[in-house]
């Protein structure tokens, strides 16, 4: 069993799942190359033969509201691998605004999470936006985006994406969970480090969406060894 106790981790006081977040952002739907997941992806070692391709996304969420308090999250996930008969995905490459939720994000769902500082930005009428994501002295994405008008409901139900984490020798299994509006995009410009996140320049994406009021849950993680 997890310990879900509250206490104080590396001088950061623990929030235990579940966690409630609310938020504004992007999500930029792709379906990547295995050779590019493979060598740009960032994939941990347990997954490293398992790439099944499907729906890979980056995400760029503002949360004004979490467990945790606010902070900013850009996330890489490359689509699905066949993992111990299920296909599931992974996040593999993840930046957030707050210590708070670095520490949070690897105790409770096995997320490596790394601290950088963000930047959300937009036009009076929400018709664009503009993300920054800054580590150090160095930028790791900055990306312009046009909004469309027309908004409809979003689900994750409809667009899953069933976790698996790894840590210190064990798997976690997370089903997070979204809905909200969402109005669809276009990705004007973008320029990545590609020694900080993987360059999905070269891809146009899918689909991409402006998300409002974005209503998330994470869950507790179902804990299991690795072997």
């Amino acid at each position: 069993m997890q310990n879900m106790n509250v206490g104080i981790i590396n001088g950061v006081k623990r929030y235990p799942p579940p966690w409630n977040l609310k938020g504004n952002g992007y999500i930029l739907f792709y379906k990547f190359s295995k050779y590019f997941v493979m060598e740009k992806g960032f994939i941990p070692a347990f997954l490293r033969t398992s790439f099944a391709g499907g729906l890979g996304a980056v995400m760029m969420i503002d949360y004004a509201e979490s467990n945790a308090g606010p902070y900013g999250e850009l996330l890489f996930i490359p689509g699905k691998f066949r993992f111990k008969g299920k296909k599931l995905s992974c996040i593999t490459k993840i930046y957030v605004s707050t210590r708070e939720s670095v520490i949070n994000g690897w105790e409770n769902w096995a997320i490596a999470k790394e601290q950088a500082d963000f930047s959300f930005s937009e036009s009076e009428r929400k018709r664009s936006g503009k993300v920054g994501v800054i580590k150090g002295a160095e930028p790791v994405i900055q990306v312009s985006l046009k909004n469309g008008r027309i908004s409809f409901p979003t689900d994750t139900r409809f667009l899953p994406f069933p976790l698996v984490q790894e840590k210190e020798g064990k798997l976690y299994y997370t089903h997070f969970t979204g809905k909200g509006r969402a109005r669809f995009a276009r990705v004007e410009d973008m320029r990545i480090n590609p020694e900080l996140f993987p360059d999905v320049v070269p891809y146009r994406p899918l689909m991409t969406m402006r998300i409002d009021n974005f209503v998330v849950t994470f869950p507790p993680s179902e804990i299991r060894t690795i072997a």
